[in-house]
């Protein structure tokens, strides 16, 4: 079911992006739906801001003009001011990342300040700037990493940006925006506009905060009823490669050389701990280096031990490196205890030491904008939306230039088609009047996903292609009325179910998305379906002045188990502060398990909030 899509920057297709381009501008985009001006505000269970734009100011007296107000009188100021503090459990559990024992884990001082702006009753501006800053740690400087990672979290940017034109049905957002078209809550199924920021906190971070804006055209335009279906609107994004990222892009192996001020913000930003490779940042995965597998793992030191023994003196090369070493005769490929290349194919490469090189983000030409359409609509209870995007990966995949010393972390084009729906569920009065479920789903077919292969021969530059299908079921309780609970509040709960299912599945293919995924982490082979389940209950006591709450994700894959109890506790007098306990533990079977954390087991953590939310103007 292997799709081939061929994208490049012929003048054919510059032109058809240009056709598309004056198309979209002339109807200025097909789309209405959720924009999300700040993608959060971090108060507890969250603030999203789906306009951003000021209250309807009053009409003036009636039969008269209305008097001349100043341009403040539409402007309005709001943010928060945040601390965190984290503490590790274990700090001797760090130790394949560090000496350093030290407890502190994070100390992120966090300012947010919105400006809402409106000029009439047509145009409307919003601003975020994000001010952020973490002390130097222990941890970097013990890792080395003190140059790059000690100023690297900190950010004095402005976030989003965008102007809001409204005229007659159509409403257009043009500026850096965040658009989010899926509705789980902890998994990426749907939301696939905004590349992710997981350069703190884990990949733990709140998916609203992680997310990076991007500067966008994007138009709504409602659309009139059609017999059963009403709401109805048509939702259009246009995204050129043009994002650069000032913040969180000076890293050791210099992935974005040159490209911090271009495009560097089109892409996952990250992976893997924040600051390279080779020792790992503050948050960063576990690599194994312990099992041989023949064919897939050359072995690279002084010592070649015989077939099947404890490595001494040695390292393991996981592909695509180790396709270096069964290809090239003059790095010893024929000293390797099991290689599959056959000796004919064999050869002496070329190049005086390893090369990878930066990370080759798609340039920013017409040829490879990013464009989207999303349709909206309700069908009675049932809100329904149909997507498109027609994209690149968000993770590059390392290719090997074959007979030769160099590799290449290069982004491969996709296309996604997704759908997304919700309802209440049918139930009698008597239970709904309790338990007012609600029923989500969304689903995503990926077209051309290119994963790392450990098949030398047949893919030597160890990379293949297979299409992939991603869904999520969901049940909701959203304010139930709970009196055996609590009398002075509600219950809410959330349960989702994921899948990932690799389509061209095969035993050569190490299915995980990030880059660099063969170096060294051969504990996992081919998942067919990435199970990972979601639980989250909530509640509050005293008006929610106490809001206990429980989360949690279970992958089956060494019964990894992410755990996030947490409490918020407001004084009784005001909501302008609070503070948040929580505890984040990673538990589990397989300290390699990637998708759903396992691979950050003994990074377990206690962390205390405290935020001051605050009304300027």
């Amino acid at each position: 079911m292997e799709t081939e899509v061929h994208v490049g920057c012929s003048s054919g297709g510059v032109m058809r992006k240009i056709v598309a381009l004056g198309l979209a501008l002339a109807i200025v985009g097909l789309c209405a739906g959720k924009s999300m001006a700040g993608d959060l505000s971090a108060q507890p269970g969250g603030l999203n801001v789906t306009g951003a734009t000021a209250s309807v100011l009053p009409d003036g007296p009636a039969g008269g003009a209305a008097p001349e107000e100043s341009w403040l009188s539409g402007l309005h100021v709001s943010g928060f001011l945040s601390q965190t503090f984290g503490m590790w459990q274990n700090p001797s559990a760090l130790r394949d990342f560090t000496t350093s024992r030290n407890n502190l884990a994070t100390s992120r001082t966090w300012l947010q300040v919105d400006e809402n702006l409106r000029i009439n009753e047509n145009n409307s501006l919003f601003m975020r700037e994000w001010f952020v800053y973490e002390p130097p740690y222990a941890f970097n400087s013990a890792n080395g990493l003190g140059k790059y990672a000690n100023e690297f979290y900190n950010q004095y940017t402005v976030r989003d940006a965008w102007w809001q034109n409204k005229t007659g049905p159509l409403t257009t957002y043009v500026g850096n925006q965040i658009v989010v078209w899926g509705q789980s809550l902890a998994f990426r199924v749907g939301d696939v506009v905004n590349p992710q920021d997981t350069t703190w906190a884990f990949g733990f971070a709140n998916l609203e905060q992680s997310r990076i804006p991007q500067w966008m055209i994007h138009p709504i335009l409602n659309l009139p009823e059609w017999g059963p279906l009403s709401s109805n609107f048509v939702e259009g994004i246009l995204l050129p490669r043009l994002q650069p990222m000032w913040n969180s892009c000076d890293y050791a192996d210099h992935r974005y050389d040159g490209e911090c001020n271009v495009n560097a913000g089109t892409v996952n930003n990250g992976f893997p701990g924040g600051v390279g490779f080779d020792p790992p940042g503050r948050f960063s995965g576990h690599l194994a280096t312990g099992a041989f597998y023949p064919g897939r793992t050359a072995v690279f030191g002084s010592t070649l031990p015989p077939y099947g023994q404890p490595m001494q003196n040695s390292r393991l090369i996981g592909a695509p490196l180790s396709n270096m070493f069964f290809y090239c005769t003059n790095l010893g490929s024929g000293a390797q205890p099991f290689n599959p290349v056959p000796k004919g194919l064999q050869k002496n490469c070329s190049g005086n030491g390893l090369d990878v090189g930066q990370w080759k983000i798609p340039a920013s030409t017409v040829g490879n904008w990013e464009e989207g359409l999303r349709l909206h609509t309700l069908v009675g209870g049932a809100e329904m939306t149909a997507f498109y995007f027609n994209s690149w990966n968000l993770y590059p995949n390392t290719f090997w230039q074959q007979y030769t010393m160099s590799f290449r972390n290069k982004f491969v084009p996709i296309q996604k088609v997704g759908v997304t729906g919700d309802m209440p569920l049918p139930m009698p009065s008597s239970v709904s009047e309790y338990l007012p479920v609600v029923g989500r789903a969304e689903g995503v077919y990926t077209n051309h996903e290119a994963v790392l292969s450990f098949d030398p021969v047949g893919n030597p530059n160890g990379v293949r292609y297979t299409d992939m299908a991603s869904w999520m079921l969901a049940l909701d309780i959203d304010q139930a009325y709970a009196p055996w609970l609590t009398s002075t509040g509600n219950l809410s709960a959330n349960v989702e179910l994921y899948d990932e299912i690799c389509l061209d599945s095969s035993q050569s293919m190490f299915e995980t998305f990030g880059p660099w995924t063969g170096g060294g982490i051969e504990s996992e082979t081919n998942i067919k379906n990435n199970v990972s389940a979601l639980f989250n209950i909530g509640t509050g006591w005293l008006w929610e002045d106490i809001q206990p709450a429980w989360t949690m994700v279970f992958n089956p894959k060494g019964r990894t188990t992410l755990l996030f109890p947490s409490v918020v506790l407001n004084p009784p007098w005001t909501k302008k502060y609070f503070m948040k306990l929580q505890a984040i533990e990673v538990l589990g079977g397989d300290s390699h398990e990637q998708m759903s954390g396992g691979l950050l087991k003994g990074q377990s953590l206690l962390t205390a909030q405290f935020q001051y939310n605050f009304n300027l103007l």
